[in-house]
């Protein structure tokens, strides 16, 4: 059995999800995706100049992991590029990193998403209604989940 695979933390979301050539209608073009993951890793390798062991520190993935994941991510630029196709940038295994919810009961702060509008949510550890969102502190915690379909 394979061992479940690992979250990436990402720092934010990419504002712009989409890339074309210019003057072709997007109907008319194929499209390569590159997962939000991919992405961060390209954005920390790439255009900050961090090297590979320092991209795996900060999204929490071993240095080989982060070499697959630069490696799909060049191929899917190049392929657009060479043969003029759009790029969507979308899905993924990651986690955002930013604030998070703590209940203020148990003290749990694993993986609660924060809600909009403060509501209270419940604790899956101890299930009362007493977690509330908190500001982000070392080491970055997680505001969200999102798995590949």
């Amino acid at each position: 059995m394979a061992r479940p695979k690992k979250c990436r933390w990402v720092k934010m979301e990419p504002g712009v999800t989409f890339f074309k050539p210019q003057g072709i209608p997007l109907r008319s073009l194929e499209h390569t995706v590159i997962t939000i993951d991919e992405m961060e890793a390209i954005r920390l390798s790439d255009f900050l100049g961090l090297n590979q062991e320092e991209v795996a520190k900060q999204m929490q993935v071993s240095r080989p992991t982060v070499t697959r994941m630069l490696a799909r991510a060049h191929k899917a630029v190049a392929d657009a590029l060479a043969h003029g196709k759009a790029i969507r940038i979308e899905g993924g295994d990651y986690r955002l990193v930013g604030q998070f919810s703590e209940c203020r009961l148990c003290g749990h702060r694993e993986a609660i998403p924060a809600k909009e509008g403060g509501d209270p949510q419940i604790c899956p550890k101890c299930e009362s209604q007493n977690s509330g969102q908190t500001a982000a502190d070392d080491p970055p915690l997680i505001t969200k989940t999102v798995r590949k379909t």
